[in-house]
């Protein structure tokens, strides 16, 4: 918040001695934010310009006080890893938003990135004060920018799924050799790396299938279900709520992941973590107060982490070749 006050004191005497004629008093304008003193000035006012220069004043100070003072937050801009269509994102998010509005006393707004290797740019740059990720997105932005931490992180695990048409004579990831596979993003925790591991894991290597990327993890159902693709690789949690979930079938499932974390950019200021990472361990899985910031966004809480956690996220990565 901003505060201006102004101290009223008489001139010094040899100071009035010189200018009685002009000068009343002296006004001492101190402008202060979040308690901080930014500008103070002696405003001397002669008596015959005082409607004028008290006009001048005002209007000087209402004009200083609507440029926001260096290093003072007051936007907060939350960065979406753009996995869903953005409309969708939006709906999903707002209510956490509005969450963390009402804790850190800050406007927060949402911020989603084209695709998932702007949001990776991005992120590194600064562009935004926190985001939230895959694992494996955060794992290469922590190779950029080696103060990003993670802030919290979503309760439980993450996990992949191989998918076919319902009808699709394939029956186990072994028969993917030659195949056309439709996969998320080369970003991708558990629509792209995860999968590449279990691969290997049977022998296939990446020249072994033909492969495509859709962008975002509904799209990989899609070209599956259309005939576009053979096989394809995506997430779990949102291969269960697919519409048309029943033309599918799994043939084969990734190993456990860490979950998705909120966190740090290049430029995040120290008191917007703190509030943030304060703000979302209040919200308890499973919690009264979680399931309505949260619940639209179809997570449960977060828990408390840091970066060794997502050590397994590394070796995946590594394993798999991408990282």
């Amino acid at each position: 918040m901003s505060e201006t006050f102004t101290a009223r004191k008489s001139l010094p005497q040899k100071m009035s001695s010189r200018r009685h004629q002009y000068v009343a008093d002296c006004d001492i304008v101190v402008i202060m934010i979040q308690n901080v003193e930014i500008l103070s000035f002696m405003h001397y006012s002669p008596l015959r310009k005082e409607g004028k220069m008290r006009r001048f004043l005002t209007i000087f100070l209402f004009l200083l006080l609507m440029v926001p003072a260096t290093g003072v937050a007051s936007e907060i801009k939350f960065g979406l890893l753009p996995r869903l269509p953005e409309k969708e994102l939006l709906e999903m998010f707002t209510p956490l938003a509005q969450y963390l509005e009402k804790e850190t006393g800050m406007k927060v707004t949402l911020v989603i990135p084209k695709d998932f290797d702007t949001y990776t740019k991005q992120a590194i740059a600064g562009d935004f004060d926190i985001g939230f990720t895959n694992p494996n997105i955060y794992i290469d932005i922590k190779k950029g920018v080696p103060q990003v931490e993670p802030l919290a992180v979503v309760t439980g695990k993450l996990k992949g799924v191989f998918i076919v048409a319902e009808d699709s004579p394939i029956k186990s990831i072994k028969e993917l050799k030659g195949k056309k596979v439709s996969f998320v993003d080369t970003g991708s925790a558990a629509g792209y790396v995860a999968q590449m591991l279990e691969l290997q894991k049977v022998g296939i290597k990446k020249e072994d299938i033909t492969i495509t990327f859709a962008g975002k993890p509904p799209k990989v159902a899609e070209a599956v279900r259309d005939g576009k693709a053979d096989a394809g690789g995506m997430p779990e949690g949102v291969f269960k709520k697919l519409p048309f979930v029943d033309m599918m079938r799994v043939i084969g499932k990734t190993i456990d992941l860490p979950n998705w974390p909120v966190h740090t950019t290049k430029k995040t200021d120290k008191n917007v973590s703190t509030k943030v990472k304060d703000a979302l361990l209040k919200l308890k899985p499973l919690s009264a107060q979680a399931d309505k910031a949260l619940k639209k966004a179809d997570l449960e809480g977060f828990v408390s982490t840091t970066d060794k956690d997502f050590d397994p996220m590394r070796e995946a990565a590594k394993a798999a070749g991408v990282f």
